[in-house]
């Protein structure tokens, strides 16, 4: 039973059948019980007309004609008949027998002779009992008239529940149907811009509307792919090409003079870096690196000063970090170490890298703000909103070494722990260039950073 629609239709009959079923049975019973008691009433007007005058000794059983539809028999204190009218021999049932030959005793029972039933009333009396009966003949097939009914109505109703279960079933499951032939198109095929139902309200429409959601992110990661290849195809080609220049100039000039070599050479050692550092950017962006990192309370100052003094000394350049007096040295953000590290690391080496003079490089903290200031060129007015995009390189940046994934880096780990970054042009020169993260209220950690 592998439909959806199948189950839906089986699950709906078999509920109604239950449900009407049980109302059926109550309906039955109810029948049954109200039939027999008029039944009893008739009786027992009947057995007071017969029974109700005379004594037992002096009882005399009707003329059959006067009977009608009861039957008298008579019974002594041993229970044996005495005179009958009964035109079968019914059994004295064990509540009878209880009354025999109590005064004023009395009992209604069913008796059951061959396939037919009978109802009885027994009368005792000092000297026995008398016994009024009637057939319950009709009363059976009233009964047996109802169950006939009561199937056939349980049949019907339940067949029309499995109808109107089929049909809301394939309401439903229509859209699902479109959804699976489209996922199925997008398996097969690999493309993404496939038809999709109309979305709805309800949980199917708001299925369809997930699926598309997510569709349209598979979308936006495969372009994002798809530029992030394009782009370090472009990145590479111009190192490699000088890479392959110079290669060719060795190979045809083995014998030009050492000078010249040792700039080869140089030239070469710095491709050679620029590649490698390229390379791993590209496989930090493109493995999930920046995503695995469990985040933790760090003091932004603290981390800020150990990579500046890690900086410094690796680009023997003064790198100082000044603390802001909003929340100081307490300030405390939440997000990863190695991320945040490698967030400030590549500020700073972007403010060396266009700061060419020998002046400080200036780290500001302020909560969990973070700036980084330089004295170089500034960068220019069109390029302020791109500088975070990857690969983006100013023109007049194009001629330094670099990856162009440095700050898009930054981005990337900043916003991926709710922070934002940040570009602008200082006004007496350089550029101040950083992120910032929201604040703890408290230290939460014993030992952050």
């Amino acid at each position: 039973m592998n439909s959806l629609r199948l189950k839906i239709a089986v699950a709906m009959a078999v509920l109604v059948l239950v449900a009407t079923s049980v109302v059926g049975a109550i309906s039955y019973r109810s029948t049954s019980a109200r039939l027999i008691a008029e039944v009893d009433d008739s009786i027992s007007e009947a057995t007071t007309l017969l029974v109700g005058r005379g004594d037992d000794n002096r009882f005399r059983i009707p003329a059959r004609g006067l009977l009608g539809i009861y039957s008298v028999r008579v019974l002594n204190v041993r229970a044996e008949t005495v005179n009958s009218s009964f035109e079968v021999d019914l059994p004295v049932s064990d509540a009878a027998l209880s009354v025999v030959g109590v005064n004023r005793g009395f009992d209604q029972s069913t008796v059951e002779f061959g396939s037919e039933r009978f109802r009885v009333h027994t009368v005792g009396r000092d000297a026995g009992a008398v016994q009024v009966a009637r057939s319950l003949g009709e009363t059976d097939r009233v009964l047996r008239d109802v169950q006939r009914r009561t199937a056939l109505f349980v049949l019907v109703v339940s067949s029309l529940a499995a109808a109107v279960g089929w049909l809301l079933a394939s309401t439903v499951a229509a859209p699902l149907r479109r959804l699976t032939r489209a996922a199925s198109e997008v398996e097969q095929s690999g493309d993404l811009n496939v038809a999709l139902p109309e979305p709805g309200k309800d949980e199917v429409g708001r299925l369809g509307s997930a699926f598309g959601s997510m569709l349209g992110a598979l979308q936006r990661s495969r372009g994002e792919q798809q530029r992030l290849v394009q782009d370090a195809g472009h990145e590479l080609r111009t190192p490699l090409t000088s890479l392959r220049t110079n290669l060719a100039v060795l190979r045809r000039h083995p014998d030009m003079a050492p000078d010249m070599q040792e700039r080869i050479l140089e030239d070469l050692d710095s491709e050679v870096g620029e590649l490698t550092e390229l390379v791993n950017e590209l496989v930090a962006v493109a493995s999930g690196e920046l995503a695995d990192q469990p985040p933790q309370d760090l003091r932004l100052a603290e981390v800020a000063r150990r990579v500046a003094a890690r900086v410094g000394r690796r680009r023997e350049r003064s790198v100082v970090v000044e603390v802001g007096v909003r929340v100081g040295e307490e300030a405390t953000v939440f997000a990863p170490l190695a991320g945040i590290e490698r967030a400030i690391t590549n500020l700073v080496e972007n403010a060396a890298k266009f700061d060419q003079s020998d002046a400080e490089i200036r780290v500001e903290v302020d909560g969990g703000r973070l700036m980084v200031i330089d004295h170089g060129p500034g960068i220019p007015e069109d390029d302020l909103s791109l500088v975070f995009d990857r690969f983006h390189r100013a023109t007049a940046s194009r001629t330094l070494p670099g990856s162009g994934l440095g700050l898009a880096i930054v981005r990337e780990i900043v916003e991926r722990h709710r922070g934002t970054v940040s570009a602008v042009n200082r006004p007496g020169g350089g550029a101040s260039v950083g992120f910032e993260l929201p604040v703890q209220d408290a230290p939460t950690s014993a030992n952050p950073a």
